[in-house]
């Protein structure tokens, strides 16, 4: 009980801070720091230098400081979906989770977020390289996917760390105090790097659950979670039941570790407010680039 009510108060608090007033993405305008991945096909693109990349800065070139692969520790949340309309994957999503918690290394930090009739965290923030035993079962009626994304977007890691987002959802929000909107938002305002892997949404839980108001703004027409995973630099993946989705986790994992950090002082743009960025590789057009697109300047 103790964690649910940390967590809503969380949530809560971050929704009254984003209401009134606009945090500033830690990456300030005197050295902006833009992640990026790079892949042909399915293989990670290394070995590239900053005169490969071409960086603009609300469309004016930039140039790039500093280039680097950071191979740092991470700090990585995992959110499981154990909603009703999730519940037919609900084990095999234990399964996966046990098995992402030990591939990472002993200096990585790992914790675990669910929802229930608020945000939990049945495991919290530990090394690690070591696998676990979940025992929770799916929670009808409810649906706080948009809360349990603003409790992760909410974190700053230390420094010399670097956070991964990853979220087994089918991505339909029932019940959230925050609306997709606001996630989206939070997300630029972060630096986590979002990764959402969609479950199937094929539930099967207990037959007398307790129905809950859902987010009417959404209408399930806009793709909030997809959107706010692109925005972080993230993506969105196919995963369906049976399927134990550690070999996409495995894929992010990698791609995350070997992504590039690119730095730059801004110059030619206003001082203040949202940027949006774009990155490229002019030579290899042909190259699929994930970079987080903007970032929030002080004045």
């Amino acid at each position: 009980m103790t964690r649910a009510l940390a967590a809503i108060a969380i949530v809560l608090a971050t929704a009254a801070v984003v209401a009134t007033q606009a945090p500033v993405y830690r990456a300030r305008t005197e050295l902006v720091a833009i992640s990026a991945s790079v892949k042909r096909g399915n293989a990670t693109v290394g070995n590239l230098t900053s005169s490969d990349f071409a960086l603009f800065d609300e469309d004016v070139a930039q140039k790039i400081d500093a280039l680097t692969i950071e191979s740092v520790p991470l700090d990585v949340t995992l959110f499981m979906d154990t909603s009703g309309s999730t519940a037919g994957s609900l084990d095999q999503m234990k399964r996966n989770v046990s098995s992402i918690a030990a591939m990472l290394r002993a200096e990585d930090r790992f914790r675990l977020i669910t929802i229930g009739l608020s945000v939990e965290t049945p495991v919290p923030w530990r090394a690690g390289g070591r696998g676990l035993t979940l025992d929770m079962q799916a929670v009808p009626g409810i649906s706080l996917i948009y809360d349990a994304l603003a409790v992760a977007l909410a974190h700053e890691p230390e420094p010399g760390r670097r956070h991964l987002i990853v979220a087994l959802t089918d991505g339909e929000d029932c019940g959230s105090v925050l609306d997709g909107a606001r996630v989206l938002d939070m997300s630029a305002r972060s630096e986590a790097v979002l990764h959402w892997i969609w479950v199937s949404n094929s539930g099967d839980g207990p037959p007398f659950g307790v129905s809950a108001w859902c987010t009417p703004g959404d209408a399930r027409e806009i793709d909030y979670v997809g959107q706010t995973a692109e925005r972080t630099g993230g993506d969105k993946h196919r995963s369906h039941f049976g399927d134990p989705a550690v070999r996409t986790f495995r894929q992010i994992l990698d791609e995350f570790r070997q992504s590039y950090v690119l730095r730059y002082s801004p110059s030619g743009v206003k001082p203040g407010g949202w940027h949006r960025v774009r990155v490229t590789v002019p030579a290899q057009p042909t190259y699929a680039i994930k970079f987080r697109s903007g970032y929030f300047a002080g004045r």
